[in-house]
């Protein structure tokens, strides 16, 4: 098996990572209504998150 690897992907060995991401698989398997849909800013049920303000 032949490695590839990219200069952009290698880290410093003197420097900390800073973050990483974490992204959880999601089933998107629910839609809405296309009117719905444009409402709430997303097709899909499980990514509406709407924006509360705290006070």
């Amino acid at each position: 098996m032949h490695e590839h690897t990219f200069p952009y992907m290698k880290e410093p060995k003197n420097k900390p990572v800073l973050a990483r991401a974490y992204v959880p698989f999601q089933r998107l398997d629910k839609t809405y209504h296309p009117e719905e849909a444009l409402m709430r800013g997303t097709l899909f049920p499980e990514l509406y998150s709407p924006f509360l303000p705290s006070h």
